[in-house]
């Protein structure tokens, strides 16, 4: 009974791209059937890959190292995205408070220039001294 490269995979708990990598260097044989598909025998399958009490009782690992360099690069990423949050949150306040700002301003120089508007129109009914001697 021969397996496929997916059940042959399962059995010593490798990659498929493992054993077909070992199939294409010559250090597993393997025929094809007629759908093309590897028809791998389970004897010569563990004399590439040897069963172990080890190897019956662990998981496939596939590649460790790279879901480790992925979380650690999601967590920079989350870091990064958190801290272009807060700064986003700080402008928008600070935007907000120079709104509220320019309001006041704008709000302070309107009442001023009433002010001086109402005592220009004023000083013009005084003349001073000499606006004081014309009209004798």
């Amino acid at each position: 009974m021969t397996m496929t490269l997916n059940e042959a995979a399962k059995s010593c708990r490798k990659a498929k791209g493992t054993i077909l990598k070992a199939i294409k260097e010559g250090r597993l044989s393997a025929p094809k059937d007629t759908q093309g598909r590897y028809e791998i025998d389970p004897s010569e399958l563990h004399r590439v890959f040897p069963l172990t009490t080890s190897d019956q009782s662990e998981k496939p690992t596939l590649t460790p190292a790279t879901d480790h360099e992925n979380r650690i690069e999601i967590e920079r990423l989350r870091a990064e995205l958190k801290a272009a949050n807060t700064l986003s949150e700080n402008m928008a306040e600070t935007v907000a408070d120079l709104r509220e700002r320019l309001d006041r301003e704008g709000e302070e120089r309107r009442k001023l220039t009433a002010m001086l508007t109402d005592q220009r129109a004023g000083q013009g009914a005084k003349r001073g001294l000499f606006g004081f001697l014309r009209s004798v």
